[in-house]
């Protein structure tokens, strides 16, 4: 069976046929907080920076030659063992996924709710959710509206158990097969686990996924029982270039962009 990843890099490349032309490269950067890839029609993609294992002086020993790539020999690296080059292909992937979506909008239903808005709580039904990655801004909302809340997260900076005022915290991604409601942060197409957080959630009534990673386009999670996908769409380059370069994250960057929510239809 082929991963979500494998499809995702397979639509869009199938779709950047439809072009009038694929754009080029301008700029890719890997920063503390956040990846991006700049194309010369003003499109940029963007994916949380995961955490490497390399050693303080070779974080990744293809620096300096990423900016050179077509881009659609970056979109590949999406699939790449590799973490930091993993990011980069989501990033790529994402600024080819808004330039195909730029130019062809009538073939995506955009959602005029919020993303939050569109859980499903149900007074009548359980609603225990679930969330792929600790997603700070939602925990008050998700605690006041959900029986229980579990996150699955291997940040080792949150601990196993329960947080004080919060949810309870696990690296077990088993934990979501009771859940009614899942959320998945668009940053483990990066980090990895995004299939086994699916195969996981199949009891769930809604699943969405959501951040600024999860710019891609979403007929493959919608094919995979995905109800929603939200992101956010660069609007000013040079704020967020340069909020990201400073080591930004998305409190910082967000500002810079527009969020939508995409639904099937």
């Amino acid at each position: 069976m082929t991963t979500l990843q494998e499809e995702i890099i397979a639509e869009v490349t199938a779709r950047a046929t439809r072009l009038d032309a694929v754009p080029d490269v301008r700029m890719v950067a890997i920063s503390l907080g956040y990846t991006f890839v700049e194309l010369d029609n003003g499109i940029m993609g963007v994916c949380f920076t995961p955490r490497s294992d390399s050693g303080p002086c070779a974080h990744y020993s293809g620096a300096g030659a990423l900016s050179e790539k077509p881009l659609l020999a970056l979109c590949p690296l999406m699939q790449s063992s590799h973490p930091l080059e993993r990011s980069v292909g989501v990033a790529a992937v994402n600024a080819l996924s808004h330039s195909i979506m730029a130019q062809d909008p009538d073939q995506y239903r955009f959602s005029e709710k919020d993303f939050l808005d569109l859980l499903l709580f149900d007074p009548d039904e359980s609603n225990k959710v679930g969330m792929v990655g600790h997603i700070g801004p939602f925990i008050s909302f998700l605690k006041k509206r959900a029986d229980s809340l579990v996150v699955v997260d291997d940040n080792p900076d949150l601990k196993i158990g329960v947080m004080e005022k919060g949810p309870v915290i696990t690296r077990d991604v088993n934990a979501l097969k009771n859940a009614d409601i899942v959320i998945i942060t668009g940053s483990s197409a990066a980090v990895g686990g995004f299939d086994a957080a699916l195969d996981a959630a199949q009891s769930a009534r809604f699943i969405g996924v959501v951040g600024p990673s999860a710019g891609w386009l979403p007929q493959p999670a919608f094919r995979r029982g995905v109800h929603a996908v939200a992101a956010t769409k660069i609007t000013d380059l040079v704020g967020a270039r340069r909020t990201i370069l400073e080591g930004g994250g998305t409190p910082q960057f967000i500002e810079y962009g527009q969020k939508y929510t995409l639904i099937p239809g």
